[in-house]
C-alpha cells in the first residue's frame, strides 16, 4: 500500500510540474559564457527588445499559436522577473523598439500578414499607456533602428506592398518630424543594426538570399560606406552593442536556423566568432543591460515557431 501511494504521489507531482511548464521551454545545454535566464511568460518570435531605465522591454511578435500579438512585457532586472504591461494599440510583428532621450519607441512593423505599417508609438511608463507620434514617411517592417544623438535612424525593411525600402528615415523627437536621408546602398530586410561613436552599422539581412553585407551610415555627412563583411550570411538575426562592439545572434535560412554569435569591432573593422547561442533561433530580441547580452525568445525552427527561452552572455573582457 505504501509503495502504491508513493507511486501515485510521484505521478501527481510529475503531472503538476508538466502543467506548470507548459508555456515555457526546458533550459538547453549551456555554452561557454552563456547562462539561462528567466523565460518569457509565453513563447513568442519576431519581436525586438530595448532597454529603458535598466528594464528590458519586448512588444508584439507572433505568439505560441502563430497569431499577431499586441502583448508587451518588461523584465525587471532587480526583481529578476517579467511582468506584462499595457498592450500595443494594434497587433504588430517585425517591429523595432528603440530608446531615445529616455523614451521607448515602437516603430513601424507588420500587421495583417506582412504589410508594412507607418506607426510610431511611445510608451509612457508613468501611465502604462502607448501614445502615437508622427507616422513614418511610409510603412515598413523588418527594418532596423539606430539612435544617434537622440534621433531615430531607421534603415532597411519592406513597405506596404513588400518592396525593399532603400531610404533612411530619421526622426527628430524635439520637433516630432521625420525626414528622408541617403538611401542604403544594399536594400534589404530582416537586418540588424548597431550604433558605435554615432555611426549606424547596418548588418546582414536578406533580399531573397541572405547577405553578409555591412554598411555604415554617418548622420553628419549623410553618407554610406562599406565595411568588412560578416563571416556568415544571415537574415532574421538580432544584435546589440556591448563594450563598443556589435554582437550579432541567430538568423535563419529557408530550412534551418543559426546559433551563430559573431562580433564586429568597428574600430578595427574586424569580426570575431565567439561562443554560439545554446538555442539556435531567428526573430529574437537582443538587449544589453548591466554589461550582459540577453537573447530573448525567437523561432527555434525556420518559419513559424516560438520559444520562451532567455539566454544571457557574459563577456570575459
Amino acid at each position: 500500500m505504501k509503495i502504491r501511494l508513493a507511486a501515485v504521489v510521484l505521478c501527481l507531482l510529475q503531472l503538476a510540474c508538466s502543467d506548470d511548464d507548459s508555456s515555457t521551454d526546458p533550459p538547453p545545454e549551456q555554452e561557454a559564457g552563456w547562462t539561462v535566464g528567466i523565460a518569457i511568460p509565453e513563447r513568442v518570435q519576431e519581436m525586438h527588445a530595448a532597454v529603458l531605465r535598466g528594464d528590458i522591454y519586448i512588444a508584439g511578435g507572433f505568439d505560441s499559436v502563430g497569431a499577431e500579438s499586441r502583448r508587451a512585457y518588461r523584465f525587471l532586472l532587480p526583481q529578476n522577473r517579467w511582468e506584462r504591461i499595457a498592450d500595443l494599440p494594434e497587433p504588430r510583428h517585425h517591429m523595432p523598439l528603440a530608446v531615445a532621450n529616455d523614451t521607448l519607441y515602437a516603430i513601424g512593423g507588420y500587421m495583417g500578414g506582412f504589410v508594412g505599417r507607418a506607426n510610431l508609438w511611445i510608451y509612457r511608463a508613468d501611465r502604462n499607456t502607448w501614445e502615437p507620434r508622427a507616422s513614418l514617411p511610409a510603412g515598413r517592417g523588418a527594418s532596423a533602428v539606430g539612435v544617434v544623438r537622440g534621433r531615430l535612424v531607421v534603415v532597411g525593411g519592406t513597405g506596404a506592398d513588400r518592396p525593399r525600402v532603400d531610404s533612411v528615415a530619421i526622426y527628430e523627437p524635439t520637433t516630432n518630424i521625420w525626414r528622408l536621408a541617403a538611401p542604403i546602398p544594399t536594400p534589404r530586410d530582416h537586418l540588424t543594426a548597431g550604433v558605435v561613436n554615432d555611426i549606424v552599422y547596418a548588418i546582414a539581412g536578406r533580399n531573397g538570399p541572405n547577405y553578409n553585407v555591412v554598411e555604415a551610415y554617418d548622420l553628419t555627412t549623410n553618407r554610406w560606406t562599406t565595411r568588412a563583411p560578416m563571416p556568415s550570411q544571415r537574415g532574421g538575426l538580432g544584435g546589440d552593442v556591448l563594450n563598443g562592439r556589435i554582437h550579432t545572434l541567430g538568423g535563419e535560412t529557408s530550412s534551418s536556423v543559426f546559433d551563430n554569435h559573431e562580433v564586429y569591432d568597428p574600430q578595427g573593422n574586424t569580426w570575431t566568432t565567439v561562443a554560439p547561442m545554446p538555442t539556435a533561433r531567428h526573430g529574437l530580441g537582443v538587449a544589453v543591460v548591466a554589461g550582459r547580452l540577453y537573447a530573448i525568445g525567437g523561432g527555434p525552427r525556420a518559419g513559424f515557431a516560438q520559444t520562451s527561452v532567455v539566454e544571457i552572455f557574459s563577456p570575459n573582457d
